[in-house]
């Protein structure tokens, strides 16, 4: 789903301009880089590189701090699809998306045998009070964070945003960026790049806005998790409404698949013939599109002039 808010009715000098992309995955990922690159072709003399304020999620993020850092859409078309085909170009490679977690496994695989002794040791002190239900909600704190570790993609994007004319710091940009992602432990919303939170590399920053839970291990951050930055909210568009643009570009790929089927004679798909996947794919797509047609209409009340 593409989005554009319509500019102040009032003339200026300059129209400022913030883009907002979504997550999505890979796929979204990819979908958006689609939609970027289809924008900077249609409309004439708009550079997606040389916005105002870019703010992204998860997958979004990648794409945000990739035009904050002066990267155009074909520009990271040729990172991310062509493997990096020029010599001086980092190298992404696909598989970093799915690096198991062994550290995580292990760190988590140590702790059983103080769980059974423990447990072992109520039983022995109390063994009419002690219950095997007890044993499984204790083992439960074992069962890893998450499958995969997104350090290698931090480590891609670090490489990357330190080459010549890049900065892997938000406050060296010269533009606004925001990448999302919520505290595990208060969900709370913190934005890096903004005020307190601009010091923490850009590189690093994405990887706890793309930590999904239960894919990737919570990221830590001076002490504290982060996750995946699309559980509070889809596009946080607001985040860049928040900084006075007068035109908002949302993304969003995250919107309900239509089985339907429109031509005559067509025999609509099933989705329950998927299986579980493709039930709960949809299932969270019509809720994230819920959420953000919610948003949109808020936004339209807070901020009458955008």
């Amino acid at each position: 789903m593409l989005l554009i808010q319509p500019a102040r009715s009032h003339q200026r000098s300059a129209c400022r301009i913030g883009l907002a992309v979504a997550g999505g995955g890979p796929i979204g990922g990819m979908y958006e880089l689609g939609a970027l690159r289809a924008l900077e072709r249609a409309i004439v003399g708009l550079r997606l590189s040389d916005l105002d304020v870019y703010v992204g999620v998860s997958s979004g993020a990648f794409l945000a701090a990739g035009l904050a850092n002066r990267m155009s859409a074909s520009d990271m078309c040729r990172v991310f699809l062509a493997a990096g085909d020029r010599p001086e170009e980092v190298r992404f490679r696909p598989e970093a998306f799915l690096r198991p977690a062994f550290a995580e496994y292990v760190r988590r695989a140590a702790g059983l045998p103080h769980v059974l002794l423990n447990w072992w040791l109520e039983l022995f002190k109390h063994p009419s009070d002690v219950r095997i239900s007890e044993l499984v909600g204790r083992l439960g704190e074992l069962v890893p964070t998450g499958l995969f570790d997104n350090e290698a993609i931090e480590e891609f994007l670090r490489e990357s945003f330190s080459q010549r004319g890049r900065s892997n710091d938000f406050r060296e940009l010269g533009r606004k960026l925001f990448v999302v992602a919520v505290e595990l432990d208060s969900g709370d919303t913190v934005r890096f790049g903004s005020e307190g939170w601009d010091d923490v590399p850009i590189s690093q920053a994405i990887q706890a806005s793309s930590a999904l839970p239960g894919l990737y291990t919570p990221v830590e951050i001076r002490g504290r998790h982060f996750v995946d930055g699309a559980l509070r909210r889809t596009m946080h568009a607001s985040v860049a409404l928040d900084q006075g643009i007068d035109l908002l570009i949302g993304i969003n790929p995250l919107v309900p698949f239509d089985a339907k089927g429109d031509r005559v004679g067509e025999m609509p798909e099933r989705l329950a013939r998927g299986g579980l996947p493709a039930v709960l794919s949809q299932t969270v797509r019509a809720m994230l599109q819920s959420r953000v047609e919610v948003g949109l209409a808020k936004y339209a009340q807070r901020y009458p002039d955008t």
